[in-house]
């Protein structure tokens, strides 16, 4: 009977230094956890100088672009007004070119005796038809404005979208 206590006993022992055993490689296992945890944390402080840094130049960068927006609808404005001015310029034009025309039925009319004259007024009205397709071949055409209101459109949405995302940045902080 003793010596089946004995055995039990050292049964007990041996289930107990395999127990230590086990415990102490969970310590060491434990540590190089915490270790890597720190490391982690390390990083996770530098990542987060990075973001700061980051959102610095972001929010530079939303300044920048509201100043080009800015820019930019000045000369939309500027566009726009030219494109008015060139408008009225058209529109006195074609009055000027309605007018010479009358003028050429009326010397037709009479032409034997103005001849010289309706051939002089020819000539005036195609100059000046060249001269209105010069200028309209100067003016912005509705694509152009078009293309800078894509333009416009295009960095208001980038700029909403960058507001939002430092706004989701400061709640999530």
């Amino acid at each position: 009977m003793q010596e089946q206590l004995l055995h039990q006993l050292t049964e007990l022992v041996q289930n107990l230094a395999n127990d230590m055993a086990a415990i102490k490689q969970d310590m060491q296992t434990m540590k190089q956890d915490m270790e890597t945890m720190k490391q982690d944390m390390e990083t996770m402080k530098q990542d987060m100088e990075t973001m700061k840094q980051d959102m610095e130049t972001m929010k530079q960068d939303i300044d920048t672009m509201k100043q080009e927006v800015q820019a930019v609808k000045q000369k939309v404005d500027k566009l726009e007004k030219r494109m008015d001015k060139q408008e009225e310029e058209l529109h006195w034009l074609k009055e000027q070119v309605k007018e010479n025309t009358e003028m050429v039925k009326a010397v037709r009319d009479n032409q034997l005796e103005q001849r010289s004259i309706q051939d002089a007024m020819r000539h005036d009205i195609a100059a000046i038809r060249g001269e209105i397709v010069d200028i309209r071949a100067q003016m912005a055409t509705k694509e152009d404005i078009s293309l800078i209101h894509q333009r416009l459109d295009y960095q208001i949405s980038r700029i909403a979208r960058t507001e939002e995302e430092i706004h989701l940045l400061k709640t999530a902080n």
